[in-house]
This record gives structure tokens, C-alpha cells and sequence, in this order.
């Protein structure tokens, strides 16, 4: 089944409080909803917030309650997911035409989406389309500057929804905005009011699909919203040469009461780039910094392949590539876009300098 046939997954995030359910509640609601499968991350042994959320003909609710969709149940999403549409399907209800998770407050939404995409059952049959990150107004500053949670969610969104704005005065507004747009510079941000959006704001931001016009991949990766940083010519240095940025202090970075600096940068690279170049240092990049790596957006330009690829990374885990038009890359220009866990930008580049270098000059 090709990436476009699968059905669309959103995954809707948020600290404590910042309005989910209530978001929820309304966009179950609404026709572009109709035939979705709701799936709620409650946390402890009695649950509360899918009694909240409107039931009706035309969805399902499933709650889990035995732990938090982020480090402890992921196994029991792709088991939830399937005895829903299972018994979906024996009792002749409406098949499911897409799916949104809830997650609990606390969770970092990483290794929900590693699961969307390495899980068999699942990624056979669904695909991300976006990951909706709430945000209260009133408490966001104090939230993300306290929690390192709430930084995660914010910075691997494709959309911020600020809630309670009615709650905090212009200049909180503002300092909040600012301070998303540090973590995030790529996500839209919008505002809510008692949970009321139109369902088509937040969806199809999904990863671009084979044939598909270039300008899909272009809004999808967004490279001009985020600081460009440049390679360096001369001498390539060691894998622990290039590693070495991760000991320098990173100034330009907000730092939660953790030490977490949430990073979000960009580079070029101009000529096309030899297939064994691209994996061997995607390869050692994950492997010395996956953790760190909160998400991995590229188009690029593969030497000896007529079409450009998409990736998509989090953390450990990518995206199978996709293939687009070569509209989507008219200049064979290659753009890179991380968004990381205290990972200074240098420490990305040289590692790319090292493999791009020829290996006769490569040092020992």
C-alpha cells in the first residue's frame, strides 16, 4: 500500500491543562471527524477523560488507562487500535477513515511517533499527519521553562494551539509566542477559544506523498523559518572531533530548570550527495546523538537518482524515503532541518563534513 493510501493519524499534545480534552470534544463533533477512531492516553487505574468526549455513530472512543503512551504502553496502542477496528468491522460498523491519539499530559510525544512508524500492524495502515501541540496562555511560559515535557511537545509540533488567551494580557502573549517560536519557528501557531477550531485547520501536514506537486514538500519542510547555518570547507574532522560542539555551551537556546536547550536549525548542501555519503553519516548521527534527535525533516538532492527524497526522522527511527517530482527540489539544492535535544548545530555539520570529504583525506 502506497504512503497516500493509508489512513491519517493525528497526534494531539499538550501539557496539563492546556485544553485536550475539551479541543477533543469539539472536533469529534464535526463532519471532517466523521469515521474517526479516538484513542485517549489516560494515566492511572481509573479513567476520566474519555467519559468527557462525545460518543456517537460516527466514532469510536478508546481509552487506555494502564500507563503513559510514551515509555510504558506502546505495545498496547497497535493491541487497542486493533481490537477496535476489529470489532469495528464484526459488528458492521463505519470503517475507519483516520485516527487521533490523545496523550496524557506528562507524555513526550516522540515514541508514539517511532511506533506509528516501526509498529507492522499499524504502519501498514496508517501514516502521521501531524502532531497538534495545546498550549495554555496563562501558564505556558512557567510550564515549558519547567517542565521538559512541555518543550518536547511544543518543539516536534507541525501546529501550536495557544488556549486561554483570553487569560493573560497582550505582553504574556507575546513573550509566549516568542518563546514558541524559539523552540518551533516552523509551526503555525493559532488561537483557540473553548476548544473551537475547524477540524481542516489542523490537518494534512503530513509528509509529502510520490507525486505530489513541489510545492507540498516546500511548505511540509518550511527551511526558511529556521537559523541557517553553514558547512565549513577545509580539513574534515574525526567522528570525535565533529562530536565535540555537545560540551560547548549553547547560548541561544532556551534552557529549562533540566539543562534540556532545545535547539531548531538548518543547512544546505548544494551538490548532490553520493547515496553511501547520506547513510553512512545518517547512520553514525543516530547512533552518537538519536536520543537527541526530536525530529528530522530533509528534501534531498541524491546523486545518480533523477527524483528528490523526503526523510523523516525521530529520534532512532526513520521514515522510509519517499520520492517526489523534481519540482520539489528545482535548485538541487539539499535542506536539512533538525530539531534537537541539546545538540549543538556543529556537532550535526562536521559529521557531514567528515563523510562528504574524500576518503583518502579523511583523518585516522
Amino acid at each position: 500500500m502506497h504512503d497516500a493510501d493509508l489512513m491519517p493519524v493525528t497526534v494531539l499534545t499538550g501539557f496539563l491543562g492546556s485544553g485536550k480534552t475539551t479541543l477533543l470534544n469539539r472536533l469529534v463533533r464535526q463532519p471532517a471527524m466523521r469515521d474517526a477512531l479516538v484513542v485517549i492516553n489516560e494515566f492511572g487505574d481509573i479513567g476520566l477523560d474519555h467519559r468527557l468526549v462525545a460518543e456517537g455513530d460516527e466514532h469510536s472512543v478508546v481509552e487506555m488507562s494502564s500507563g503513559c503512551l510514551c515509555c510504558t504502553i506502546r505495545g498496547d496502542l497497535s493491541r487497542s487500535v486493533q481490537q477496535a477496528w476489529e470489532a469495528l468491522e464484526r459488528d458492521g460498523g463505519r470503517p475507519i477513515s483516520r485516527m487521533i491519539i490523545e496523550t496524557t499530559g506528562l507524555a513526550d510525544p516522540a515514541p508514539i511517533l517511532q511506533t506509528l512508524m516501526t509498529d507492522h500492524w499499524l504502519a501498514h495502515r496508517f501514516r502521521l499527519d501531524g502532531v497538534v501541540c495545546l498550549v495554555d496562555a496563562a501558564n505556558g511560559l512557567s510550564t515549558l521553562n519547567a517542565h521538559r515535557e512541555s518543550q518536547r511537545q511544543a518543539a516536534i509540533a507541525d501546529c501550536l494551539l495557544i488556549t486561554k488567551a483570553d487569560l493573560a494580557d497582550d505582553a504574556r502573549l507575546a513573550r509566549l509566542r516568542e518563546q514558541l517560536s524559539t523552540v518551533n519557528p516552523a509551526a503555525e501557531q493559532l488561537d483557540v477559544q473553548h476548544g473551537e477550531i475547524d477540524a481542516d485547520r489542523l490537518t494534512a501536514r503530513r509528509l509529502p506523498t510520490p507525486g505530489k506537486a513541489g510545492q507540498q514538500a516546500e511548505g511540509w519542510l518550511n527551511a526558511a523559518s529556521y537559523t541557517q547555518v553553514s558547512l565549513e570547507p577545509g580539513l574534515a574532522p574525526t567522528p570525535a572531533e565533529a562530536s565535540a560542539p555537545l560540551l560547548s555551551p549553547a547560548t541561544a537556546a532556551p534552557l529549562s530548570r533540566h539543562g534540556e536547550q532545545i535547539r531548531s536549525f538548518c543547512f544546505s548542501v548544494e551538490a548532490p550527495i553520493a547515496p553511501e555519503v547520506l547513510e553512512d553519516w545518517l547512520d553514525l548521527l543516530m547512533s552518537l546523538l538519536g536520543d537527541k534527535m526530536l525530529r528530522i525533516k530533509a528534501i534531498v538532492n541524491v546523486a545518480g537518482q533523477a527524483q528528490p527524497l523526503a526523510l523523516h526522522g525521530v529520534q532512532h527511527i526513520f521514515h522510509p524515503p519517499v520520492e517526489l517530482p523534481a519540482t520539489a527540489c528545482p535548485d538541487g539544492i539539499s535542506r536539512f532541518v533538525f530539531i534537537t535535544s541539546g545538540v549543538a548545530p556543529e556537532a550535526v555539520t562536521q559529521l557531514f563534513d567528515y563523510f562528504q570529504a574524500p576518503e583518502a583525506n579523511r583523518p585516522s
